[in-house]
């Protein structure tokens, strides 16, 4: 499934979710091939889930495929990009993109700011450690800075291999047990889209007001376009020394309100 489509008669880019419902009913019943989707143009067919969530899909013997993302996935990027729009920032999900040596890239969610584009990843599914390398210098070498979102069942094994690799950078274990990478920030995301605990961001304060926040999607998106979310240093409970953390910034982030589902 995906979020956004091509006119085939004009070229106009439409998103699914911000067509609403009476127009999107209308649009069903154009002919296949009214909308393609991809950059190989594969007509598309409308979908709704039984949430209500709309999106495109690859027409029934069109050759081509969408990529197999949960409704969970696909609710994320939404909240992530209304919270950027809301907080005036010009923000698209399911964008494409190159790097100077023609490594291809596509962000679930990219925001242009002040400081540069900013992409952001949800990373629901377990990935190798190779992989969230690999896909952050792709970005890098784009001048696009990458913001990752991490299942929080997966945040413990991804730490392990943080860790892992620091040494091998010649930190001590001690150093790289607390050291956060200053090149890709991986922020844990609990609750389930489809359960009874909405989706929230894990963040650490910078005013060390309390240990931990749970952001709504919506917030932490209009935060990281207005930049709330930087290195800064972090000193554990009952430790003496402070460590390279991703801390959170408040002030920066303002509060929005989005209407969704």
């Amino acid at each position: 499934m995906t979020l956004i489509a091509t006119v085939a008669a004009t070229g106009l880019e439409v998103e699914s979710f911000t067509a609403p419902p009476d127009v999107w009913a209308q649009w069903r019943k154009l002919p296949i091939g009214s909308f393609v989707i991809g950059h190989l143009r594969t007509p598309a067919v409308l979908k709704r889930s039984p949430r209500g969530l709309q999106f495109f899909a690859a027409a029934p013997g069109a050759g081509g495929a969408t990529a197999p993302e949960s409704v969970e996935h696909q609710i994320a990027k939404i909240k992530l990009v209304l919270g950027m729009r809301a907080a005036g920032h010009d923000a698209k999900v399911e964008q494409p993109g190159a790097s100077p040596s023609g490594e291809q890239w596509q962000a679930d969610v990219l925001v242009q700011t002040a400081r540069g584009p900013i992409a952001v990843e949800v990373q629901l599914a377990q990935q190798h450690w190779d992989e969230y390398r690999s896909r952050t210098a792709r970005y890098n070498a784009s001048g696009v800075s990458v913001v990752w979102l991490v299942r929080g069942t997966h945040v413990n094994a991804l730490g392990n291999s943080r860790i892992r690799f620091l040494m091998t950078q010649g930190w001590s274990m001690d150093e790289a047990m607390n050291r956060a990478l200053e090149d890709m920030p991986c922020i844990p995301l609990v609750g389930s889209a489809s359960g009874d605990e909405e989706q929230k961001v894990v963040v650490h304060p910078a005013d060390l007001s309390q240990t931990v926040m749970r952001l709504p999607l919506e917030v932490f998106g209009a935060g990281v376009a207005g930049g709330a979310l930087h290195m800064g240093e972090d000193r554990h409970v009952g430790g003496t020394r402070s460590w390279p953390a991703w801390l959170w910034d408040s002030a920066k982030a303002p509060e929005v309100f989005i209407s969704f589902g």
